[in-house]
């Protein structure tokens, strides 16, 4: 799987400048609908150009992604492909962020026996690639011997296609229905069927609201939620210290999924669900 280069920002010219003098109450009035039309069109192209644009992986980056697949090809023991999910690993720490990047470093943990580290890897690229099957396939496969999964709300079944929409996509649909708005809050000042285009700005109202909101659910589940995966049976105990009382009375398996509560030295305090909570060595598992 190659990187896909993100495109460029790119350049949206301004609008010439608008004529002053003076004219017939007709013309006048044609001009400033014209002017609004115009200025509404350019802000729906502004944003929906500017939504997607992002900056292309640099040459170190591309070397190392380059670098990671051959050694991916060339793998053949678990402790190889351990190896090229540190590659990767660099290619995140190095601060780019790409489903095909988090996607091919589950697969290299995967072929690592890390169930839990894939996990990890396959719920962040889920964040870019919404809607790939491959991925949803070996996600599911990486859960199959997990013990505790990630709980669904009552707001997973209310935003029921949250998870068929990737987070920028969410950011355009949002950005395109707030200049849509805008268009229609001209059209309503200038045109006289006031009636169809009040409807079509309450339409366009409430799809916005329900697009901010999904906008907002994934801020917090991704800018102000940490979560974590185990990587390895443990037990976890009811304080920062293997001196503690266990917390359940089985141990927690690989790929066992849990939120952070807060972190304590080298202790991770997590809830695990429906199950509880305990605290776990931050060795014993990988948060993201």
């Amino acid at each position: 799987m190659l990187i896909q280069p993100r495109r460029q920002w790119p350049h949206v010219t301004s609008s010439p400048d608008l004529d002053c003098g003076t004219g017939s109450p007709t013309s006048v009035r044609t001009d400033r609908r014209r002017a609004g039309h115009r200025s509404a069109f350019l802000v729906i192209v502004a944003a929906a150009l500017c939504s997607g644009c992002g900056l292309p992986p640099d040459i170190e980056t591309s070397r190392l992604f380059q670098s990671a697949e051959q050694a991916f090809a060339d793998a053949e023991s678990p402790s190889d492909f351990a190896d090229v999910a540190t590659v990767y690993q660099e290619i995140l720490d190095n601060g780019f962020r790409s489903g095909s990047v988090f996607y091919n470093q589950g697969n290299a943990w995967m072929q690592a026996g890390e169930a839990g580290r894939a996990i990890a890897a396959y719920r962040q690229a889920k964040r870019y690639l919404a809607r790939d099957p491959y991925l949803d396939a070996n996600l599911r496969s990486a859960l199959a011997g997990s013990q505790l999964q990630a709980d669904r709300s009552l707001l997973d079944y209310v935003f029921f296609w949250q998870d068929r929409i990737s987070y920028s996509e969410k950011l355009a649909i949002t950005t395109m229905l707030l200049a849509v708005a805008l268009l229609l809050a001209v059209g309503y000042q200038l045109e006289k069927r006031r009636v169809t285009v009040k409807r079509l700005t309450y339409a366009t109202l409430f799809l916005l609201v329900l697009s901010v909101a999904a906008v907002g659910r994934d801020w917090q589940r991704y800018e102000q939620t940490r979560r974590g995966v185990i990587t390895t049976e443990v037990m976890a105990r009811k304080g920062g210290s293997e001196t503690y009382e266990p917390a359940f009375t089985q141990p927690l398996a690989d790929g066992s999924e849990f939120e952070v509560i807060t972190r304590r030295n080298d202790w991770v305090h997590a809830r695990f669900g429906q199950t509880g909570t305990g605290w776990i060595s931050s060795r014993d598992c990988v948060t993201y």
